[in-house]
């Protein structure tokens, strides 16, 4: 069996990357399974590593006019799936048009098995007005081009697939290694060692700088808490568009000591063992993969409203308004929870099927046809 992931990338090394990149590395030696890149892969050694399994990763993107950039992308993938004749695709998006000019290209060519997955709720960067009104016309139109339905939470089904049956569509979890995540003490002292920060507090953010990840307000709860203790730091992990006007605002306030820009990282695991408390006060998510992340952590994890109560899996977790007038309610939640002490919640995640094992054979379930 062949199947082609389509808009798969390690940009931002985010989590549809990480979950992809699992299935192809624990998938059974039936299936062969490559990736049509949209965006170019930035490490040339995750491409030799995935094709070490067997996987070909092919750019069909193009890096010129964005409304020129559909048209090639269609074109590209369209000549991709012609040429190796898969028989499954598996398209991973935020926005319906992003799912809909690739499902065209595989329907065009008379693909059988066309799965469309939403990972999001909301529209990211910038013209979000206008890209919010090409999404509502658009998904519209995937009723009648999809075979599979599938969403990573509720709230992201009901944003990508509104006039689908529920019956229809597949909530498939945002699985990780709870292994790799499990608190670790000794691991711990060795992250806050080399950050320097073995008598500092933690706040711990991973996300990419853009709208959606709302770093502007974690700037303003900073500002406040660096007033009550100003041992402690805030890390930030990611890389993104926002990143200079984000490291501008740091200066301004003069917080640079406070908070640390450590960009990305292949060992994103190990420095959730070095935080205190993490926090997400995202505009919106589907359901974070940095959350469930931050939980199997053990760590104690603050989301905003915003987000699905879906991705509350351990009791550890608050949801707080992202309002001028919530600030001090986050501040106030952070002080608490960074006295709290770690817990192991691997037997939670595991019972709530949030193991990347299940999601994995989830995934493999589907491109066979069979029910998970």
């Amino acid at each position: 069996m062949k199947v082609l992931e389509v808009n798969v990338d390690d940009l931002h090394s985010g989590g549809v990357y990480s979950l992809v990149k699992n299935v192809i590395v624990d998938k059974n030696a039936d299936i062969k399974i490559d990736i049509g890149a949209i965006e170019r892969f930035v490490n040339i050694e995750n491409i030799k590593t995935l094709n070490n399994y067997n996987c070909d990763v092919y750019y069909v993107g193009y890096e010129g006019c964005k409304w020129k950039k559909q048209f090639v992308c269609f074109n590209n993938l369209r000549k991709l799936l012609k040429r190796n004749n898969y028989d499954c695709v598996h398209i991973h998006a935020d926005v319906s048009n992003k799912l809909l000019v690739s499902a065209l290209a595989a329907k065009s060519v008379g693909v059988k098995k066309i799965i469309l997955h939403s990972h999001a709720a909301g529209v990211d960067g910038n013209h979000r007005l206008a890209k919010r009104n090409i999404h509502f016309i658009c998904r519209r139109l995937l009723i009648h081009i999809g075979t599979d339905f599938v969403a990573c939470s509720g709230v992201a089904a009901a944003w990508m697939f509104p006039n689908i049956a529920k019956e229809r569509i597949i909530i498939i979890n945002n699985g990780v290694d709870l292994e790799k995540f499990r608190f670790n003490p000794e691991i711990r002292d060795k992250e806050r060692k080399k950050l320097g920060l073995e008598k500092n507090k933690i706040i711990g953010h991973v996300g990419r700088f853009a709208y959606q990840k709302n770093h502007e307000y974690l700037i303003k709860i900073m500002e406040r808490l660096h007033r009550i203790d100003p041992n402690i730091k805030l890390l930030l992990i990611g890389e993104g568009p926002e990143k200079k006007r984000i490291r501008d605002l740091v200066k301004s306030k003069g917080l640079e000591d406070t908070i640390i820009f450590y960009g990305t990282s292949n060992s994103v695991n190990d420095l959730f063992q070095a935080m205190d408390v993490f926090v997400l006060p995202s505009h919106f998510e589907g359901l974070p993969i940095v959350g469930v992340e931050a939980q199997a952590s053990g760590l104690p994890v603050l989301f905003s409203n915003q987000i699905t109560p879906e991705a509350k899996i351990t009791q550890n977790v608050e949801f707080l308004g992202i309002n001028e007038e919530n600030i001090e309610e986050w501040v106030k939640q952070i002080m608490l929870a960074i006295e709290e002490k770690r817990v192991d919640s691997y037997q939670d995640l595991k019972k709530r099927k949030f193991s990347i094992q299940d999601t994995i054979f989830s995934f493999l379930s589907l491109y066979k046809g069979e029910k998970s």
